[in-house]
């Protein structure tokens, strides 16, 4: 399953993309509420991250806030930026609660040369503290959107498979 993140950056990206040059010169700022959950539902478990102890599962549902501002300059270089946080209380099967922050940050552009390829930097953050349980995780990382290729610059925790982008100790 893919980070959660990369799949709304994909189709942003498309949209973008099918937008083309009648958006140049323009700022479209976008701000959206999206409901989301840990790990599609599944919740946050020693399954997909070794911090949690076995038999454990963490959920949480809630809204998730981003806001996207895609600009293009005079040359037709297209710069998207999005900002994405989520935090509250998630509970576990024995009703143990457990505050977490979410934080997902990305820039990307294309070229003249290559429209179609957005490359750029993503930093991802999420931290979880209960009972017998304090996770922080997240990364820097070059991506190519057109592509899904993560080349981690700087990592803690065990947030992603960088291979493929799913979630690991980082749910969202």
């Amino acid at each position: 399953m893919f980070n959660r993140a990369v799949v709304a950056a994909a189709v942003l990206v498309a949209f973008c993309l099918a937008a083309g040059t009648a958006s140049a010169g323009v700022d479209l700022i976008q701000r959206s509420t999206e409901q989301v959950s840990f790990v599609g539902g599944a919740g946050l478990s020693n399954e997909t991250c070794q911090y949690v102890p076995a038999g454990t599962v963490i959920q949480w549902s809630g809204p998730e806030t981003s806001q996207s501002i895609q600009k293009t300059d005079a040359s037709g270089v297209t710069t998207i930026s999005v900002v994405s946080h989520a935090s509250g209380k998630a509970t576990d099967q024995d009703g143990n609660t457990y505050a977490f922050n979410y934080s997902n940050a990305f820039r990307i552009s294309n070229s003249v040369d290559d429209p179609a390829t957005f490359t750029g930097v993503m930093t991802d953050s999420f931290s979880l503290a209960g009972p017998g349980l304090h996770l922080s995780n997240g990364f820097i990382a070059n991506v190519n959107f057109s592509t899904f290729v993560f080349d981690p610059i700087n990592s803690r925790g065990d947030p992603i498979d960088f291979s493929d982008g799913s979630a690991h100790c980082d749910p969202l």
